[in-house]
């Protein structure tokens, strides 16, 4: 007698019981895995928020007008083409946490905010006065600096700073003038204005309008081809020096120290970063920025580390600095010396 055949019985993945969801959903690391795993049905949705979207490691972004987009991520060693369902008349000015600044081509003072992953456009305040906000100069490459601490976000073109949270109907101006000479960061109501050539800082509460500290520069740095960036909650001035051939990098770090509030803040020297890791954008003619992380939320990565893009010119690399040995190695990426990239916090959440 003849064996019968066993009878396959297909499962539909979609009727899988909610509370297996979240035991599938751990095992996803990736947010691109993430967003196929949300998409296989309503309940699958439903059960698995953004919000438990584990960190990501940043991404890096080549420059490009869109609305095809590349991404690359190191820790995977993976190269993402994203569609954004965006005209290709757009410019892509920067990344501010999650979302890259976009502007339209034919209308210099339109700006808005993109989630590139969910095609989420959060609109900005227009800029009406373009003989004063001339934007779409200072704006024509990826160059150009913008900061996001919280809901707030701040633009700066030489001498005029401006700041809004998504969702105003206005820009709100922030001064003083800088002439051209200052580098302007803000943080926690504070705006930080750093003098081009002798590295002198201004720190100013935007909220009256008031000058509370003019601090020195860390000493034996050079500030003035230095930056500040915003790491756990304390204020960084990041100094680094390299060879004529754009090798054998050297970082300096000194933690903005207030104490008690009386007299001026001072600089601390740091020796490590202990678990953080810094990623930073170093461009020469056109500063810098930077973001931090903690090392213990990746698994594989290690702190007192910082990745970096150097940009000279129509040179672009990306290293990574050992803070414990001082060593510099380079990064393989699929992108070549002539793309200027950029670093991008691949996130779902919706502002």
């Amino acid at each position: 007698m003849e064996k019968e055949e066993e009878e396959v019985i297909e499962r539909n993945w979609a009727d899988l019981l909610p509370e297996h969801i979240p035991l599938i959903q751990e095992k996803l690391s990736e947010v691109c895995d993430f967003v196929k795993f949300r998409a296989v049905s309503k309940p699958w949705r439903f059960f698995s928020p953004v919000s438990d979207l584990p960190l990501q490691f940043p991404w890096l972004l080549r420059n490009s007008r869109g609305p095809d987009l590349e991404f690359y991520s190191i820790a995977f060693n993976k190269l993402y083409t994203i569609r954004t369902h965006c005209p290709s008349i757009k410019f892509f000015f920067g990344c501010v946490g999650g979302y890259l600044l976009t502007g339209q081509a034919n209308n210099a003072d339109s700006f808005s905010l993109l989630n590139p992953l969910n095609n989420r456009e959060v609109s900005l305040p227009v800029l009406h006065d373009s003989n004063s906000f001339n934007f779409a100069a200072n704006f024509s490459s990826y160059n150009s600096l913008s900061f996001q601490i919280g809901d707030y976000l701040l633009f700066f073109k030489n001498e005029i700073s401006v700041r809004c949270k998504p969702g105003d109907d206005r820009w709100d101006i922030i001064g003083p003038r800088c002439k051209g000479q200052y580098c302007p960061y803000y943080f926690k109501g504070l705006l930080l204005m750093v003098e081009r050539y002798t590295g002198i800082i201004k720190i100013m509460d935007v909220s009256v309008h008031k000058e509370l500290y003019v601090i020195s520069p860390p000493e034996h740095e050079n500030m003035a081809q230095g930056y500040l960036v915003e790491s756990c909650g304390e204020i960084l001035a990041i100094c680094h020096s390299h060879s004529y051939q754009y090798t054998d990098f050297k970082f300096y770090i000194h933690r903005l120290e207030f104490g008690n509030g009386k007299g001026n803040p001072c600089w601390v020297k740091l020796s490590s970063i202990g678990d953080r890791i810094l990623f930073l954008e170093i461009h020469l003619s056109h500063g810098s920025r930077g973001l931090c992380l903690r090392a213990s939320d990746f698994a594989g990565f290690k702190g007192n580390c910082i990745y970096f893009t150097f940009c000279a010119g129509h040179f672009n690399v990306v290293n990574m600095y050992d803070m414990g040995n001082g060593e510099t190695t380079g990064i393989n990426t699929p992108f070549g010396q002539e793309d200027y990239i950029t670093w991008f916090m691949p996130t779902l959440t919706q502002m």
